[in-house]
């Protein structure tokens, strides 16, 4: 077993389809630059309107023998660049962000990955952050209280036990006082990898425990504070949360229920102007170091341990060569995720600062052009059951063999 410890401009439709090889490099903001004169004598101003007016005038070229030749497609062309330039205009317009006060922010998985990033984001920009990690005197835990300004308050939680979570939630009271919780991260995570029938109903609970009912427990502990703030609860899930992955069956069955609870919360505390929101990261296994060398190590451990307890059936069916085909494909798979948190972690600081977040933040990683499960997420809105199963199967499943396939 191991654990997801945990789990900026707002991710829009389309702009997922792009690679993070271009979006995940994050600099320092610009300094300011004396006034620039370009050929001719034209000051910065001018020469940025000149090079918008060349650029309508080329495009405007591009389409017209569309309108002369096919009337119909030029039309649904410009039809789809304004309304595509409505939305954007409307959502510049709607991005409103809340005035940052000391506002108290609790996130459980702070150990490391996407919970130690957003901790200290969130710490720099003047929130009172309430970091819970699994172990309280690790790195990731040394790391936030050494980098934090001294607002940052780090301890131990554990959201399997009802004691851990019980005195967080007196910690928090004393430290909130009438303010309420304005924001909860349920971020901690664990995942086992493996084929349905080599996965045993042990790791199906313990998965379970952490991603879903952890999550259950938390919210359900710390709703009267968030209520009282008109806050925000936000669950990391997943892009597999979305769309079914094949070895992915006992995460899977934890992030679908997260999903599903986190629409029921959604509608139900409406009433009490506290909203849901859902950060769906894709392919980050890499930086998060869900696929680092000592998680390898343990998950080359758990395969051997499947291949142990599976029935003779199982073994004869599916060949222990299969089994460490798998096993080989995702530790080749650290290779194609993405480098950096930011893009998710962007994501998170928008839906706690934003006035009005998005319901749902589908993140592409990937160091690809394409996060491909991200895309066949937005495809299968789109195309039909069977053509995405197939989609799926050519790349998860056929490239594996089973022994009772290699016989025949």
């Amino acid at each position: 077993m191991f654990r997801l410890q945990p789990q900026l401009e707002i991710h829009r439709p389309f702009r997922h389809l792009l690679s993070t090889k271009t979006k995940c490099q994050v600099s320092d903001p610009p300094q300011p630059r004396p006034t620039t004169f370009f050929r001719g004598g034209m000051k910065l101003k001018q020469f940025v309107q000149h090079q918008v007016f060349e650029l309508i005038y080329l495009l405007v070229l591009a389409f017209l023998p569309f309108f002369v030749a096919q009337k119909v497609v030029g039309l649904i062309i410009l039809t789809v660049i304004g309304v595509s330039g409505f939305y954007y205009l409307f959502k510049r317009l709607m991005n409103k962000t809340i005035e940052i006060t000391g506002q108290a922010v609790l996130i459980t998985g702070c150990d490391s990955g996407f919970g130690n990033a957003i901790a200290r984001r969130l710490d720099s920009m003047g929130f009172l952050v309430l970091a819970g990690c699994l172990n309280e005197k690790g790195s990731g835990a040394e790391r936030l209280q050494a980098s934090a300004s001294g607002r940052i308050h780090v301890f131990e939680l554990d959201v399997t036990s009802d004691y851990s979570v019980e005195s967080c939630l007196e910690m928090v009271n004393q430290l909130t006082s009438e303010r309420g919780l304005w924001a909860l991260i349920n971020n901690a995570g664990i995942n086992f990898e493996g084929d349905f029938e080599f996965c045993t109903l042990d790791m199906y609970r313990q998965v379970m425990e952490v991603n879903l009912y952890g999550t259950i427990r938390m919210t359900k502990a710390f709703l009267p504070l968030i209520r009282r703030a008109k806050g925000r609860v936000i669950n990391v899930s997943s892009a597999k949360g979305q769309l079914a992955a094949p070895g992915n069956s006992v995460c899977g069955v934890s992030k679908f229920g997260l999903e599903s609870v986190s629409d029921v919360l959604r509608l139900e505390l409406s009433q009490f102007d506290v909203k849901v929101v859902v950060v769906e990261p894709g392919n980050f296994g890499g930086a998060t170091g869900m696929l680092s060398k000592p998680t390898l190590t343990r998950m080359r451990d758990e395969y051997d341990e499947m291949w142990e307890k599976a029935s003779s059936d199982v073994k004869e069916t599916y060949g222990k060569a299969y089994l460490d085909a798998k096993y080989d494909a995702i530790a080749q798979s650290a290779s194609t995720t993405c480098s950096t948190l930011a893009p998710v972690v962007d994501a998170l600081e928008d839906s706690v600062c934003n006035v009005n977040p998005l319901t749902r933040y589908l993140v592409s990683g990937s160091n690809q052009w394409v996060d491909f499960f991200v895309i066949l997420i937005y495809l299968k809105t789109i195309l039909p059951v069977s053509w995405i199963d197939s989609l799926i199967i050519k790349e998860f499943i056929q490239p594996y063999p089973r022994a009772a396939q290699a016989v025949r």
